[in-house]
């Protein structure tokens, strides 16, 4: 009996991807608290540090019992997070969940929850000096010993979350990976078949092989010039079609009484890059 390998090498890289956390701040949670709580201990600091003797006694009183609350507000270390203005920081009076910034929550704890309330639905992103208009804020600053300067230092910005990258034109859709899935298995069913005694009609498992690795010389060919993903899965499509179509090709042309044997032997190159050889004997 004649005997005829046929070698296919099939490079099969590791496709890694990237799962993205659904929470917006991922790893950068505990920079930006750091960065807020660094800022206001830095503020509490000055202002403490300021001259206020000239102002009435009860304004002294409230400017030290707001001093405690920002304190307390820091070093607890719950601060807004920006969820709405992806790359830029932005104030947030009282973010999506509830968390106050410092000026809110010093005004809260105050007893005036309603101006919270209210500042937060309608100039939730405003900065303080935007709402120096506001005569009960206005009015709020001065009966606790802070000016509208004061406040807008100690009002942060929060970073927001990463802005989405451009597309990756070499990146690979789901929808031609899924093709490629579809394609490989197919190639790799009709492979099997024909190399392998099944007792199966060698004219059936030919045709069903030169179908199925039509099928991924199809879904491979145009992406051979592309780069990244998109040229991987063309070249993983291209292969697997290849190898499907001439092993079909040669059953149809060996007829019933071919015997054959079929192993896979699995490799790795020198750069780390693993494939595997398919070896066919009839």
């Amino acid at each position: 009996m004649r005997k005829l390998t046929f070698a296919a090498c099939l490079v099969v890289p590791v496709v890694v991807l990237a799962a993205r956390s659904p929470v917006p701040w991922g790893g950068r949670a505990a920079a930006e608290t750091a960065r807020i709580r660094a800022r206001l201990a830095a503020v509490e600091r000055d202002l403490r540090a300021k001259d206020v003797s000239a102002r009435p006694p009860g304004e002294r009183l409230a400017r030290s019992r707001n001093l405690d609350v920002l304190h307390q507000y820091w070093v607890r270390g719950v601060f807004p997070k920006n969820t709405g203005v992806p790359g830029v920081r932005v104030p947030y009076f009282v973010d999506r969940y509830g968390t106050r910034c410092a000026m809110a929550y010093m005004i809260e704890q105050s007893g005036r929850g309603d101006l919270v309330e209210r500042v937060a639905a309608t100039n939730n992103n405003a900065r303080i000096r935007d709402l120096k208009a506001d005569p009960e804020l206005v009015a709020w600053l001065r009966e606790n010993g802070l000016t509208a300067g004061e406040a807008a230092l100690i009002q942060p910005s929060y970073d927001g979350p990463p802005p989405a990258p451009p597309p990756d034109a070499s990146a690979a859709s789901v929808g031609y990976k899924t093709t490629t899935g579809v394609a490989v298995g197919a190639s790799a069913v009709t492979l099997a078949l024909n190399a392998a005694r099944t007792g199966m009609s060698p004219n059936l498992t030919g045709v069903l092989g030169i179908a199925s690795g039509a099928m991924g010389l199809a879904a491979g060919a145009p992406n051979l010039n592309k780069s990244g993903s998109r040229r991987t899965l063309g070249l993983l499509n291209s292969g697997m079609g290849t190898a499907s179509v001439l092993l079909g090709v040669y059953r149809l042309t060996r007829g019933p009484g071919t015997a054959s044997r079929a192993s896979v032997a699995p490799w790795v190159d020198g750069h780390g890059v693993a494939g595997a050889s398919l070896n066919v004997s009839f």
